[in-house]
């Protein structure tokens, strides 16, 4: 595979303190995105959810205006981030707002840990989360043991689609 957004295979120049946790966030999705989050604090990281965080007096703005402050409070976040973790359920349960933010912290730089939660049938992934990806890890169990400090360059296959 051609690694894009992976061509420096060393270790970051400084440490992963910061990272954005992307994910579906579908209803079903949310638990799996607050034990994520939940593992990836315990480890000592700042970790931004979009779920957490809410636009003061969103109801009253306009839906076009609401949906650029959450789009560039967002965007800020990951340009902040050291590293991206994305929570893969699939490419049928993924959302494309989580493909976008995978895909834009690939473009600027920004180290793309895939967290695979295919826990269905369907054993295929989206090919820019799968080509833009830096490392992935199997489940909660990986993402707790990755060593963020020497960032191995980890993959795992998966139908593309």
């Amino acid at each position: 595979s051609s690694d894009v957004c992976s061509s420096d295979l060393r270790a970051p120049e400084k440490p992963i303190r910061k990272i954005y946790l992307a994910g579906s966030m579908a209803d079903e999705n949310r638990p799996y995105i607050s034990a994520a989050a939940e593992i990836l604090r315990k480890r000592g990281f700042d970790v931004y959810v979009p779920m957490e965080h809410e636009i003061p007096n969103a109801w009253d703005y306009p839906n076009e205006e609401w949906g650029l402050m959450v789009f560039t409070e967002d965007i800020t976040a990951i340009e902040q981030a050291d590293a991206v973790v994305v929570l893969n359920f699939g490419r049928k349960k993924n959302s494309t707002g989580c493909a976008w933010e995978a895909g834009f912290a690939c473009g600027r730089g920004i180290r793309v840990i895939v967290c695979d939660l295919i826990f269905h049938d369907d054993e295929h992934t989206s090919l820019m989360i799968e080509n833009g990806r830096y490392a992935t890890v199997e489940s909660f169990v990986g993402l707790n043991d990755y060593d963020f400090e020497t960032m191995p360059m980890t993959r795992t296959i998966h139908e593309q689609s």
